[in-house]
């Protein structure tokens, strides 16, 4: 016996998709201005410098645009759920 809607709305999905795309976009500019001003704007010279240089190169912008990506791929499942969501509905 149904007792009602099931299954998630698709409307709320493609929101929190909007969302998350929103999200990935804000991370990358983040990344893309830390990068502009790490590598040509930071007036930071020696050892240390050469380290957190290499660091951020190789480990912490990486490990950004990776979450922006998650971010994405999530955002483009939610759609597609969405959209097999009314599918089902409909049917």
């Amino acid at each position: 016996m149904s007792t009602g809607f099931q299954g998630a709305d698709p409307e709320d999905l493609r929101r929190f998709a909007l969302d998350l795309e929103h999200a990935h976009d804000i991370l990358l500019t983040v990344k893309n201005e830390l990068n502009t001003r790490i590598t040509s704007q930071l007036r930071w010279e020696g050892p240390d410098a050469f380290v957190f240089k290499h660091a951020w190169r190789s480990s912490y912008a990486p490990v950004i645009v990776r979450a922006a990506t998650m971010l994405e791929d999530t955002a483009h499942t939610l759609k597609a759920q969405a959209a097999a969501q009314e599918t089902t509905s409909s049917s």
